[in-house]
């Protein structure tokens, strides 16, 4: 005959469902008196009972495995081959050609414009003369130049200070002149006789040789056919 169950014991049933999860294994028998029991612990010996299993719990969702995140590839900076030493040579040598120049011409213009030389710039039929109160600030500027350039060594100091002293010379106005006078007593016009010409011609190659490049130059500063005195 089966047997309803009172309230207490629904109430006491729903709670034992319940309880699996939290404690574990639960023992479900029936007493002598037909009540139905929901323990923890097994009931008294002889008792048949059942095991109730606890419930599983909520599985967990399966890790979502994260793409790989590949480090960043860093591009070497391009190699910068060294120039060839034969080219490293090359520039050595014409800076030191240039700055060899540099110094002759610095040394031969500042010799003009501290001596008593009224000086200008350009060609003959467009002259631009210096003026005396922009003398200082000229002779200032080729110092500088003069320190930057000329060597430092006795031996090649030497040569430059000779070889401005030859363009001095040569840029002269006398020599200039004599230049020329040999030019026009070599035309045919002119009347000169053979003697006259070879005595001039070796005036002019002891004296007044001239120098390839710097005859035609007009960005230098040259002497004025007129000898200017300073006041004092």
């Amino acid at each position: 005959m089966r047997t309803a169950l009172p309230r207490r014991s629904l109430v006491l049933l729903g709670i034992a469902l319940l309880l699996p999860g939290l404690l574990g294994t639960t023992y479900k028998w029936t007493d002598s008196q037909g009540q139905v029991h929901f323990t923890d612990t097994p009931p008294p010996a002889g008792v048949s009972y059942e095991t109730v299993a606890a419930p599983h719990g909520p599985t967990a969702a399966p890790a979502v495995p994260q793409p790989a995140v590949a480090p960043a590839v860093v591009a070497p900076a391009p190699a910068v081959a060294p120039p060839p030493p034969q080219d490293i040579r090359a520039a050595a040598v014409t800076t030191a050609v240039r700055d060899d120049e540099r110094c002759v011409e610095a040394l031969f213009q500042l010799q003009l414009l501290v001596g008593k030389y009224k000086v200008y710039k350009g060609p003959d039929d467009a002259r631009r003369y210096l003026d005396d109160p922009d003398r200082p600030a000229e002779i200032e500027r080729l110092t500088r130049e003069r320190d930057e350039s000329c060597s430092k060594e006795p031996p090649l100091q030497g040569s430059q200070q000779r070889r401005a002293a030859q363009l001095f010379q040569t840029l002269h106005p006398d020599c200039r002149e004599a230049r020329e006078k040999l030019v026009n007593m070599q035309r045919p016009s002119a009347r000169s006789s053979p003697g006259d010409i070879e005595e001039q011609r070796e005036y002019v190659a002891n004296f007044c040789p001239g120098i390839p490049g710097v005859d035609g130059r007009t960005d230098l500063w040259r002497a004025d056919w007129v000898w200017q005195w300073h006041r004092d």
